[in-house]
């Protein structure tokens, strides 16, 4: 599920799109929405599922007839049929163009233009992606049944076939017909945002006010603040840090307040005589009102940054004014790392290529290397300082218990190099509930995921980096860049790669990557696995797999003669040494 680091992204792309249009044009950039309830998800018998919902109530106080449908216009028939006595019924016409305005709240994000507002929850796999405009109106103008077995309900979840300029020569799938389920689009003059989710779980909620969309509208301050976003959903960790403070800090005193009852056995006993006690993680998981934004990925990242457990009680960081205080700041500083410089030139660049859905290697390799931690990790590289504060607390020891006597750390214990890699473990509870952390330390027996559990699990934690053709994690793992991977497999072909030139400032791309860079990149978890395997087992790492480092680069021939060949020149170097001999 697109996490705040996701949406920061989104977020970010829109603003850059509207700069370069302002730089090179003198202007704000305008566009118009688009919906296609062809794409719209059915449901099932036994549970609907609404994909579009609309704002009627104050102050969205829009009147259809403030666009009026220009004469002849006939909407799509797939789309009409779908629309027929829904709320969205009217928003199948042309509409009014206006400035362009964007901004993310944790998982929302709300694009606005003209008239119009849509606020986005993408699901499980949903993302926008930035296509040219003449590439999207050659996409809408031919759909096709989608991808389901039904082929009912194939012919009512339509797609959209993916136009040729679009497809990735050479890429695994450039041969078969690609299709995207695109559910919405912010239409601009040269650039369009598509909204598109092949598991058909993304969800719109159309506002539309009676003047167009201002900038003071996204003021965290404003009076409209408020009403853009969901009920269930709080302040953002990034752009109302105050606000979600205040409510983190009154969720403490309720803690604080209510946890000496759950700690008590008869409170304990009344309640289950096994029932563990409340979790951190599963508590950032399942209250978006106080960590908006934060899911399984970041959440696991954010708790292994302070050296916790995953699923420690919340009493115990409550309780701890300074243990409290680090998370509270964590939870600030972790988040805005997402909208930081760094992570936009490492994670979020543009590949200099004519397609805009090839696959991102760059934004993937630095995302997997330095922005995912200990989820769906085999290991982890610590600093000096980030293991010291492990081993201190005897984390790493599998006899100590957590929280249950100071620890007594040996010397020996702690490193004097920089840096250290260790494994990452995943704990299981029966089929599901995974946790994944790099401590093997004892847990209280009233904690979940404890040493008491006969269900639960450990094991070495499989790498997101081995997931082949999967979407894993990252603003490249989506399924639509996945299809136009290259193939590792396949077989190489000698000679210099072509490359391609776009016109576009930058480095040009090659055609097809080397296929030796692609195999080292599918490898890369297999090795770190291990890497971890070795050190745990006492043996001599294997020089195969001692470093990620890129395959060494073809030797040319002045090289090898250089090597093979006696030369008496004498270099600066090999003459002062002879000298000092």
């Amino acid at each position: 599920m697109p996490e705040l680091d996701i949406l920061q992204g989104f977020e970010f792309l829109a603003l850059k799109s509207k700069e370069n249009w302002k730089k090179h044009h003198w202007d704000e950039l305008k566009a118009h929405i688009e919906i296609f309830p062809r794409a719209f998800a059915l449901g099932t018998s036994n549970k609907a599922y609404i994909t579009c919902t609309v704002d009627q109530a104050a102050p969205f106080d829009y009147n259809p007839s403030l666009e009026p449908i220009p004469e002849g216009y006939i909407s799509n028939t797939f789309d009409a049929s779908k629309s027929k006595g829904k709320p969205f019924e009217h928003y199948l016409k042309p509409h009014e163009a206006g400035e362009l305005f964007v901004k993310s709240r944790g998982k929302e994000i709300v694009y606005a233009c003209g008239y119009h507002a849509l606020r986005l929850h993408f699901g499980l796999e949903g993302t926008a992606i930035a296509i040219p405009t003449a590439s999207y109106l050659e996409l809408i103008s031919r759909d096709c049944p989608g991808t389901n077995t039904d082929p009912r309900k194939a012919a009512q979840m339509r797609s959209f076939v993916v136009p040729p300029q679009l497809l990735v020569t050479g890429a695994r799938q450039s041969q078969k017909t690609q299709s995207l389920a695109v559910f919405a689009a912010i239409v601009g003059p040269q650039e369009t945002f598509i909204m598109i989710d092949h598991n058909r779980l993304l969800r719109i909620h159309i506002m539309s006010l009676s003047r167009h969309w201002e900038a003071k509208d996204f003021d965290p301050d404003s009076q409209m603040w408020q009403h853009l976003w969901s009920d269930n959903h709080g302040p953002d960790w990034v752009y109302e840090t105050a606000a979600a403070g205040l409510r983190l800090d009154a969720w403490r005193a309720s803690v604080l307040k209510q946890g000496q009852l759950d700690l008590t056995r008869s409170a304990r006993s009344a309640r289950s005589a096994h029932a563990p006690l409340a979790s951190l993680l599963h508590t950032m998981l399942g209250n978006q009102e106080l960590f908006n934004g934060y899911g399984q990925h970041t959440a696991h990242d954010l708790l292994h940054s302070l050296g916790l457990w995953p699923t420690t009680p919340p009493l115990i960081v409550c309780s701890d004014e300074d243990l409290y205080l680090r998370f509270k700041e964590a939870l600030h500083s972790y988040a805005q790392q997402f909208s930081s410089d760094t992570y936009r030139k490492r994670c979020l660049s543009q590949p200099n290529h004519s397609s805009s859905i090839v696959f991102n290697y760059m934004s993937d390799d630095n995302y997997h290397n330095q922005y995912l931690k200990v989820f769906r990790k085999s290991s982890v590289r610590l600093t000096q300082e980030e293991y010291n504060m492990f081993a201190r607390q005897g984390l790493f020891n599998p006899s100590h218990t957590i929280g249950m006597e100071p620890y007594n750390c040996m010397p020996e214990e702690l490193i004097r190099v920089k840096t250290k890699e260790v494994p990452v473990y995943i704990y299981t509870r029966g089929r599901g509930d995974p946790i994944y952390t790099v401590i093997t330390a004892r847990r209280p027996a009233s904690w979940r995921h404890s040493d008491s559990e006969p269900a639960v699990k450990q094991s070495l934690a499989l790498d997101a980096r081995d997931a082949g053709f999967s979407t894993t994690l990252g603003p490249a793992s989506f399924d639509v860049f996945k299809k136009n991977q290259f193939d590792w497999r396949q077989q190489g072909k000698p000679g210099r790669k072509p490359k391609i030139y776009t016109g576009k400032p930058g480095r040009p791309a090659r055609a097809v990557p080397p296929i030796s860079d692609l195999r080292h990149r599918s490898d890369r978890g297999k090795k770190a696995q291990k890497r971890v395997v070795s050190q745990s087992a006492g043996m001599p790492l294997d020089s195969d797999f001692s470093a990620e480092l890129p395959p060494p680069k073809r030797i040319c021939r002045t090289s090898r003669l250089s090597m093979l060949l006696p030369t008496e020149r004498k270099t600066r170097s090999s003459s002062s040494v002879i000298e000092h001999v």
